[in-house]
């Protein structure tokens, strides 16, 4: 199961509004900001996914190397739920089972797990409508434009 309550909202973002110092972690880990790299023994399909979606991450701002497994696991899941819909659309959802009595299509099950896959990694790295309303990326233009830049020792 898990966690249960609304997603937790970014420590920074926390202090900005008005939240006491002390009930933040003072020692949240900040990522890289390195985009991830693509694992060499990927499959073809797979890396086709990856260079769109870490291009995309990259361009809204949010792309990092500490998210390189998890992107893995997204674009894996949206391979095999592409493969599933091309095998459900050349046959029925119903086949013939063992017993010679109509049952579901496999393929339905993998469909739709890998589509949970999607759905949960899609929200977390912003790449739905609603994901990216929690997400806030500033311009580092200037110096003072960012009011988090200067981490959290600026609101102690």
């Amino acid at each position: 199961m898990g966690r249960r309550g609304p997603v937790p909202r970014p420590t920074k973002l926390r202090l900005v509004e008005g939240a006491r110092v002390d009930r933040v972690n003072q020692n949240e880990p900040i990522p890289g900001a390195m985009p991830p790299e693509a694992p060499e023994n990927i499959a073809p399909e797979v890396r086709v996914i990856w260079d769109y979606t870490v291009g995309e991450l990259e361009q809204m701002g949010i792309a990092s190397s500490a998210d390189r497994d998890s992107l893995i696991c997204y674009c894996e899941a949206v391979v095999a739920h592409r493969k599933a819909s091309a095998l459900l659309a050349k046959s029925d959802v119903l086949i013939l089972g063992i017993h010679g009595k109509p049952v579901r299509n496999p393929a339905l099950a993998v469909q739709r797990d890998a589509a949970g896959v999607i759905r949960a990694f899609a929200q977390e790295f912003g790449l739905t409508p609603s994901g990216r309303t929690r997400i806030e990326v500033r311009s580092n233009d200037g110096e003072g434009d960012n009011p988090f830049a200067g981490g959290v020792e600026a609101f102690t």
